[in-house]
């Protein structure tokens, strides 16, 4: 058993920590069975990382689907709008110009980094929901990442360090992929 407080390893029949003299929860639940030995079940913990991992495959989710809606928005204007005003401002402006090929290579370049974020975010909301053992992992990638997309990516990025990245965190989930 581990403190959920500072992480140490205490005895099963211990009642308090012995590093910060925490309340420890009882690890097993007794069930009362008529006639039979009684069962021992391990509750699923509802702390912290439990009740946030659905919000947060959601979150993830959603952040997938914008960002790849944002690729194809990128796209559109790229190849539609921006060669026609550059071509109504100025008339040196031409297919195949060096201008040209540098603005579809930006875009280009863009898209690759959005579709890349894009594809870990959904990998990211399938392991939270799925409680895979690489699903921590794959979302404190994602979110680490997403810092810089203001406001939205910045807040789920907090959020999700917030929640996954305290050692705690770590021992719950481990308990919940179990579970």
């Amino acid at each position: 058993m581990f403190c959920d407080q500072c992480g140490r390893e205490s005895s099963s029949d211990a009642r308090f920590c012995s590093n910060c003299g925490r309340t420890l929860p009882a690890a097993y639940q007794t069930v009362p069975s008529t006639g039979t030995p009684p069962a021992y079940v391990r509750p699923i913990p509802d702390n912290r990382v439990n009740s946030h991992l659905r919000v947060l495959g959601v979150l993830w989710l959603v952040s997938g689907i914008l960002q790849a809606m944002g690729v194809g928005w990128l796209w559109f204007v790229g190849r539609m709008v921006v060669p026609s005003v550059l071509t109504t401002v100025s008339p040196e402006f031409s297919a195949g110009s060096p201008l040209e090929r540098v603005i579809l290579g930006g875009i280009a370049f863009a898209s690759m980094l959005i579709v890349v974020q894009a594809l870990l975010s959904f990998i990211a909301a399938w392991g939270l929901f799925e409680r895979q053992s690489w699903g921590r992992i794959a979302a404190i990638i994602a979110a680490v990442l997403s810092l810089w997309r203001i406001p939205f990516g910045t807040a789920l990025g907090i959020y999700t360090l917030w929640v996954l990245l305290p050692a705690s965190s770590e021992l719950e989930y481990r308990t919940l992929i179990r579970a």
